[in-house]
């Protein structure tokens, strides 16, 4: 059994938050600065579709072997090493002349984005006193949209005088720091991961031993078909504005990144909310209800443009509500202790599944169709589904009560 804290380690939460902005910013950083690079460096469409959807195609393929590592080594030098591969991999694709390089760049930035991704969780709920673990859970749970949003508002102050290679020099730079800062800083005690009486198990039995349990299954499925969702919506959002509402798309960028923003909030109040007692299936059914409710909307011709775009920041901040309900689910559904990176894993190969088959699908759909309009019944499936895993989740929860 873990040895109880005395007090929550709140420097280290604090650093492990901004390591996972910084992380984040590393994906938003790409859009951006795409006409750039495919003007330098001649990236084909293939290429620069590429660029930005690697990293969740590595999250996808890897996410749970990658916790299991994490369990193994430690989640703060997990952390550490997620951010030292992130920096360099960034300040060597700042130099790349070819294509190939700068992917092959991003590949090993997303190695770091993984090992980031699945340490800070575990890390952040094994520094802190559980009374705490709610609430900064959902806080945690903004760092996508907080590091996406950070960076989309960060380019255009960077691109103009420096270009794409100053920008990935920049966000290169702010990883190495923050590794650099959590070497420095002490390791408190005693250590949450240290003076643990049970035994650990081999690399295999770990993995066996979370997707051997209803819990987390349930939970990634869930988070696949959220991201699905919410993923589909952010990407299409600002072509959906200039195709099928003819705003310019200076305007129509704008206004995405409004409705990214907004989903910061969101995960602060599902935080709040499950620290003030709600329940965390309540909260995971009541997000895919709003935004299947929110969808009708948004795709329909009957409503006017203000309403929809209204419904559209409605969506995404309600959307905010399902990640802090997820990641306050792992020490919860875990094994235990020593699975928390593995049970995290699994999570994020669940959301970056949806958000790697979400936007395709809308994209066939609409192509299909020829409408915009029918991408509504695919968020209207997933949100379905996801009221249903919701349900699922309450009935295992109060089993194991």
């Amino acid at each position: 059994m873990m040895v109880e804290l005395k007090k929550s380690d709140w420097p280290l939460v604090i650093l492990v938050i901004m390591a996972g902005i910084t992380t984040a910013a590393h994906i938003g950083k790409a859009p951006p600065a795409l006409p750039l690079l495919r003007a330098e460096l001649g990236l084909t469409l293939v290429e620069a579709g590429w660029v930005t959807s690697i990293i969740a195609a590595l999250a996808m393929a890897v996410g749970m072997l990658s916790g299991v590592v994490a369990d193994r080594v430690g989640h703060r030098r997990m952390l550490i090493i997620g951010l030292a591969v992130l920096s360099l991999s960034g300040f060597v694709g700042s130099k790349v002349d070819i294509s190939q390089l700068l992917l092959l760049s991003r590949f090993f930035e997303g190695l770091g984005f993984i090992a980031v991704a699945v340490s800070a969780p575990s890390l952040i709920i094994l520094s802190i006193l559980p009374r705490h673990r709610q609430i900064v859970l959902g806080v945690w749970s903004a760092w996508i949209p907080a590091g996406i949003s950070v960076s989309m508002f960060v380019s255009p102050l960077v691109l103009a005088p420096y270009g794409w290679r100053g920008l990935w020099l920049v966000w290169a730079g702010v990883a190495i720091v923050l590794a650099l800062t959590l070497i420095i800083k002490r390791q408190p005690t005693p250590s949450p991961q240290q003076k643990i009486e049970d035994p650990k198990h081999s690399f295999f039995k770990s993995a066996k031993l979370v997707i051997s349990r209803p819990g987390p299954i349930v939970l990634a499925l869930g988070f696949m078909v959220f991201a699905m969702q919410w993923g589909s919506m952010m990407m299409w959002m600002p072509s959906f504005l200039v195709e099928q509402r003819a705003i310019s798309v200076s305007l129509s960028a704008l206004l995405g990144a409004l409705v990214v923003a907004v989903n910061v909030p969101g995960n602060l109040i599902g935080g709040w909310l499950l620290h003030r007692g709600v329940e965390r299936w309540h909260l995971m059914g009541i997000t895919h209800f709003i935004m299947g409710a929110c969808a009708i909307g948004i795709f329909s011709d009957v409503l006017p443009d203000a309403s929809r775009y209204g419904l559209a920041l409605l969506f995404s901040h309600a959307a905010g509500y399902l990640p802090a309900a997820v990641f306050a689910s792992v020490p919860i559904h875990a094994p235990s202790h020593r699975q928390f990176g593995a049970t995290s894993g699994l999570l994020l190969q669940g959301s970056n599944t949806g958000n790697f088959f979400g936007p395709p699908a809308v994209a066939a759909i609409v192509a299909t169709f020829g409408s915009w309009n029918a991408a509504m019944w695919l968020m209207l499936a997933g949100a379905g589904m996801g009221i249903v895993l919701s349900i699922f989740l309450g009935v295992i929860e109060r089993r194991s009560s």
